[in-house]
């Protein structure tokens, strides 16, 4: 029987949640290969006035080590190749965006860190759901692609959609953060820009009452992404720029 006088704990939510989308929508677009389009808007000036704005509107710590317009090499195609020797393997070691590599398994493989894990099998139903494709270029559970995602909930929907999805998809960040401080490529924008979303999503994270990964979790994450950085790097086919 029901409790008449029984209270529910209400869901912990983001205040200037729409601020909260922009930023999860804008620092998607850094994390992605960047095109024509792309550099010359950071090149502009335009990506370091619109963290300006949110960093104040989300009462947010500034960046270090910027601006983006001085993090720029010369051309967009040595910008994807820095892309490239960063975050998906020219370079060893290198820090991998995907959130399966650093999670267990499937259930009684025996088989972790590797990629096409859980998370991108559950990702892969939330776009279908959305009847959206997946780009390419990304694995399902890029972080690219759940920033992008975490926009779309952040803007749609309530503090119950929302903070499961940071609970369950981004705790990885401070791993990944980890391998960042160790990655041999020179790419200080995309290194830059990582770091920011390592930093401010967890901040999200922290005002909606969610729980740190102790520091054993964050090792074993760690260990489990050397696992399969030994085994994986940038396809053959891929293609660097002029």
């Amino acid at each position: 029987m029901t409790n008449p006088d029984a209270t529910t704990e209400p869901v912990p939510e983001l205040a200037n949640s729409d601020d909260w989308a922009q930023l999860c929508s804008l620092l998607a677009e850094c994390l992605k290969h960047p095109d024509e389009r792309f550099f010359t808007d950071v090149e502009a000036g335009l990506l370091d006035t619109e963290i300006d704005m949110l960093v104040d509107r989300l009462d947010l710590p500034e960046p270090e080590g910027g601006p983006a317009t001085e993090l720029l090499p010369e051309t967009v195609g040595s910008l994807d190749n820095e892309y490239i020797r960063l975050f998906e393997g020219l370079e060893s070691p290198y820090a991998i965006p995907v959130e399966s590599p650093y999670r267990e398994w499937h259930a009684g493989t025996g088989r972790e860190g590797l990629l096409e894990g859980p998370p991108a099998d559950e990702m892969r139903r939330r776009y279908d759901a959305l009847e959206a494709e997946i780009p390419a270029a990304y694995p399902p559970d890029h972080l690219a692609l759940l920033l992008d995602y975490a926009s779309v909930l952040l803007e749609s929907g309530g503090p119950d959609e929302y903070r499961p999805f940071f609970r369950d998809h981004f705790d990885w960040l401070p791993a990944f953060q980890r391998l960042l401080e160790t990655a041999e490529a020179d790419a200080p924008f995309h290194r830059w820009c990582a770091r920011l979303a390592c930093e401010w999503i967890p901040i999200a994270r922290n005002r909606l009452d969610l729980p740190e990964p102790t520091a054993g979790e964050l090792d074993e994450m760690v260990e489990r992404v050397d696992a399969t950085a030994s085994s994986t790097g940038v396809p053959d086919e891929k293609q660097f720029r002029e």
